[in-house]
């Protein structure tokens, strides 16, 4: 695993998750497209509090006991975001090569996995989540600004 690249494509996808989370009114955090998806402000909340805690399982292979309080403001919350994701990025890039093969399994023995794939997801769950935010923030009536440029 290229660590260099991994937390260069990181960041990238993180300043673009942060942009798109800067379109989210305050106002809205109750509003949910339908009765079974998360609120728009649960939506926000996860993206960063999932980020810090797969990368806390990947460090320890354990996923947290606990986690933060939700924040119901945008800036605070990518703030949050900003800060969390830093940290993050800086336990990934202490991991040696040995330490990124060695498997955990912080989602049961079942689901073992070396950390290099548990850091990968890490990103594709991001990925998957700012989309479920463009959606979401579209069909709310939102201005969203462009993915790319």
């Amino acid at each position: 695993m290229n660590m260099d690249s991994l937390v260069s494509n990181w960041k990238r996808i993180h300043k673009q998750t942060t942009k798109i989370m800067a379109a989210a009114p305050n106002d809205k955090y109750d509003w949910k497209p339908c009765d079974s998806a998360m609120t728009l402000g649960e939506l926000m909340n996860h993206l960063w509090i999932a980020e810090a805690g797969l990368v806390s399982a990947a460090k320890t292979g354990e996923w947290p006991k606990e986690k933060p309080e939700p924040i119901n403001d945008t800036a605070a919350l990518i703030a949050a975001f900003d800060k969390t994701h830093e940290e993050a990025v800086a336990i990934a890039k202490a991991f040696t090569p040995e330490e990124l093969a060695a498997t955990v399994a912080p989602f049961g023995p079942d689901k073992a996995m070396p950390r290099s794939v548990l850091l990968n997801l890490t990103l594709e769950h991001e990925i998957h989540h700012r989309g479920q935010l463009y959606t979401y923030l579209r069909i709310a009536g939102c201005e969203c600004p462009p993915l790319f440029g």
